[in-house]
């Protein structure tokens, strides 16, 4: 699999992060994940930390390719959850460290993702937001219902509460765990926290992924949300992938057989003797594959040439 990934963070205007990002690569399947601990309860740096630990040590341990990814993204969150929990309560006093967290499997050219809270993935093409993830929170219920529009979602006053998250007293968090969805070459995942959407219009931040690498255009993200949302500035993290084509093969290239025959021709006896080589050991494997099988060639054109 082919991309360009880049990933973010910045401190904002808080005195810690508690903001945890991370792009795993198995075999030929990745795992991209933001978690978003709650700073309004104690050890939210531990619950994002925790759950980046363990949804990479199990996907890392996982055969691949999954056969089904919507329970294994499920069983992701579960175990994080469960996991978070039962740190909280072996500290004492016990504890109930909380995060929010998004996270998004790729592969066989599919996508499929979960989320819990409000740290958002988007599927972006042609530079236009396809699909975005519905916050677990009153205020994407009030924007679902039309009583409030996307941007007014920005400055309304319980913007940062959120429904569910992983970690906390609950027992099981309500998960969103999308359907497997195709992705096409120069498509980008986004993944992000809340403080990169909710500081400024997202529609004017995906511009900035246009025309560079990623890793230089979330940074730019990055930055630019933080400063939109100064003095008030969250945490924010932010990573991108674009899928990117397989490496065409160019039949008329430096390397190519149909160069090497050109070259070969006496007014153009210019190709290195490693490229002329490389051909007469091709036109031998050739002449051997032919040999071995001229039997069953001949059976094959027996049968075509019977009426």
């Amino acid at each position: 699999m082919r991309c360009d990934t880049g990933q973010a963070n910045r401190l904002g205007n808080r005195s810690s992060n508690q903001d945890r990002s991370a792009i795993v690569e198995h075999k030929d399947s990745l795992l991209l994940m933001v978690a978003d601990g709650m700073g309004g309860h104690e050890g939210g740096e531990l619950a994002a930390q925790e759950m980046i630990n363990k949804m990479t040590l199990v996907f890392q341990n996982e055969p691949m390719p999954i056969s089904n990814p919507r329970v294994f993204l499920e069983k992701l969150v579960l175990e994080s959850h469960d996991v978070i929990s039962r740190i909280g309560i072996k500290r004492r006093p016990p504890i109930y460290p909380r995060t929010t967290g998004v996270v998004c499997l790729i592969q066989n050219g599919m996508a499929c993702w979960a989320h819990v809270g409000d740290s958002r993935l988007y599927l972006i093409r042609n530079n236009e937001i396809l699909i975005r993830t519905k916050d677990h929170t009153y205020i994407e219920e009030l924007h679902q219902n039309n009583v409030i529009s996307e941007s007014e979602m920005l400055s309304h006053p319980m913007r940062n509460y959120v429904t569910q998250c992983l970690g906390g007293p609950n027992e099981i968090p309500k998960i969103a765990v999308s359907e497997e969805t195709p992705i096409k070459f120069d498509d980008i995942l986004l993944l992000c926290s809340d403080g990169l959407w909710n500081a400024t219009d997202m529609n004017e931040l995906i511009k900035l992924l246009d025309g560079d690498t990623l890793e230089k255009a979330v940074h730019l993200m990055a930055e630019t949300a933080e400063k939109e949302s100064y003095p008030k500035s969250d945490n924010i993290s932010v990573l991108a992938l674009r899928l990117l084509p397989d490496a065409e093969i160019d039949a008329f290239g430096p390397d190519s057989v149909f160069h090497a025959l050109a070259e070969d021709a006496p007014e153009k006896s210019k190709k290195p003797k490693k490229f002329k080589d490389k051909l007469n050991n091709a036109i031998d494997d050739i002449e051997q594959a032919m040999k071995e099988y001229a039997s069953e060639i001949r059976e094959e054109k027996d049968k075509k040439n019977k009426p």
